[in-house]
């Protein structure tokens, strides 16, 4: 979150720049305008800021960024994270039909985690050679930054270097793995009050019942309609599943949608073998019927972005990472609260 107040941030581009307030507050709310609303004033008020070359958060001695800093429009960031998982590379086809190949991570630091885009074959060749792997280290220079459907988007350049494990003072600060994986920033369930990405510990209290059951490629894992893939033309379909459930945190509930090997992760079998046992029972639904009492009541730590419903207008969260709790990091993260 921007812990900048947006008046002090008004205020430290009046003091660089000599505008007047109200000039300020109109390039603020043209800059809003301008993104159709996809951030808020205060970002806006971030990348005017930028724009006029003002230094809002302090950079580390090398000029890196924290994740928490980074925020959408800044034309050029630079930054050390660990690789938290590698999405396989794509390829894609534009409508002129140019061919190309687009990979990204997740990264984190001790503030935050995003998503890391490559577009240049270059870098993406790194990927597939294996000279980069989940749990690494990295060191990106001269990116810029968007704001994508999952929250921050940090794009590398053909321009952009990439240094793998550097040995730096920054990367050596960087906490594990497993550490990181447990640095989401954890909320009550009645403090959501609007869209992002937020990580809550409840149960499931309820599992809504639909068909769970969906096709998708399988190449691409997109789902498909009527055999057609939008990407691959005409497939033979696999099955692939969600459930939708209701999960309470003991300070209010909300509707929690699992998708793909999440909802075989809580159901507990793959959606292939799930939808046997549906065409065995001639219920779509009986697989879930036959293991909700092990599944009610079941604690999870559940990672996910918030949205509004389109029909309900209610807030719902369609989960990304679950886990089960892990006693001994709960206990270290109830003595820092405390602490705090």
């Amino acid at each position: 979150m921007l812990k900048i107040p947006i008046d002090e941030i008004i205020k430290k581009i009046k003091e660089k720049t000599g505008l007047d307030e109200k000039v300020i507050e109109k390039k603020i709310d043209e800059k809003v305008e301008e993104l159709s609303g996809l951030v808020s004033k205060e970002g806006a008020a971030h990348i005017v800021a930028n724009e006029f070359g003002i230094q809002l958060f302090k950079t580390t001695e090398s000029g890196l960024q924290k994740i928490k800093n980074i925020v959408p429009g800044l034309k050029i960031t630079s930054f050390v994270a660990r690789i938290l998982r590698i999405y396989p590379p794509k390829e894609f086809k534009t409508k002129k039909g140019n061919e190309g190949k687009v990979c990204s991570f997740l990264v984190g630091d001790d503030t935050g985690r995003m998503r890391v885009v490559f577009w240049d074959t270059n870098q993406i060749k790194l990927i597939e050679e294996n000279k980069i792997s989940e749990g690494d280290i990295i060191k990106i220079t001269n990116c810029y930054v968007k704001e994508g459907l999952n929250g921050i988007e940090v794009h590398a350049r053909s321009s952009s270097k990439i240094d793998v494990n550097p040995n730096i003072k920054e990367a050596k600060e960087i906490p594990p793995l497993e550490d990181l994986w447990q640095l989401s920033q954890r909320v009550q369930i009645k403090n959501i009050t609007e869209k992002g990405v937020y990580e809550i510990r409840g149960a499931i209290v309820n599992i809504l019942e639909n068909n769970p059951f969906y096709e998708i490629c399988p190449e691409c894992r997109k789902r498909v309609n009527n055999n057609i893939c939008e990407e691959h033309g005409e497939v033979k379909p696999k099955k692939s599943m969600f459930l939708s459930t209701i999960v309470d945190d003991g300070s209010d509930n909300m509707r929690v949608v699992f998708f793909g090997k999440q909802a075989e992760q809580i159901l507990g079998m793959s959606a292939e073998e799930a939808y046997k046992l549906s065409q065995e029972h001639n219920n779509f639904f009986y697989p879930v019927q036959n293991k909700k009492p092990q599944i009610l009541g079941r604690e999870l730590i559940i990672e996910g972005r918030v949205s509004k419903n389109d029909f309900s207008g209610e807030l719902e969260m369609i989960a990304r990472r679950v886990v089960l709790p892990n006693p001994v990091i709960e206990a270290k993260n109830i003595i820092k609260e405390l602490e705090s």
